[in-house]
């Protein structure tokens, strides 16, 4: 398996190109103290795009649903808890790291800012069986509501990534 390090590497020599890229993740699930699956692990399989501009997109449905030309309509993201990293000229990549990171170093967490168009997940336990969402449906925390016009935007702990691939796979 190739480092963290790497796949941070190859994500700012991609810059600012947007492109689709499928990985295979692994995270703990947020769920409730008492909940009986202590140790699952949800493993996800997606394809999605990398910087794809999130304002834009939200403009252009807005617009639509509105029936207005995407010129008339005025969208300000609101407050976030990362921030970009950026190219020598400034511009963001799709790696972001919590905005109190000052300066970036071989310790640095860096998240992969991703817009998911297709995701399957499972979740596992410790001992390799297999738990339904079903089963944790009661465990998990209840999420907020997300407007239709504003599109998924996810960002992944780039060591919670076990495979990415964009053209080639870069971290296996």
């Amino acid at each position: 398996m190739q480092t963290t390090q790497s796949v941070v590497e190859f994500l700012k020599a991609n810059g600012t190109q947007c492109r689709f890229i499928s990985l295979v993740s692994e995270t703990k699930p947020k769920l409730k103290p008492a909940c009986p699956f202590f140790g699952v692990v949800k493993v996800s399989r997606k394809r999605g795009v990398v910087n794809a501009n999130y304002n834009t997109t939200v403009r252009r449905r807005l617009a639509a649903r509105l029936g207005v030309p995407m010129r008339e309509v005025d969208y300000q993201a609101g407050e976030v808890w990362y921030r970009h990293v950026t190219t020598a000229d400034g511009k963001p990549l799709p790696l972001v790291v919590n905005k109190s990171v000052q300066t970036l170093s071989a310790d640095t967490e860096y998240y992969l800012q991703y817009f998911p168009t297709r995701s399957t997940n499972a979740y596992r336990m410790p001992n390799g069986d297999t738990v339904t969402e079903g089963q944790l449906k009661p465990w998990f925390y209840r999420q907020s509501e997300r407007p239709d016009f504003k599109p998924t935007v996810i960002s992944i702990k780039v060591s919670n990534i076990k495979k990415l691939r964009a053209s080639v796979v870069f971290k296996d």
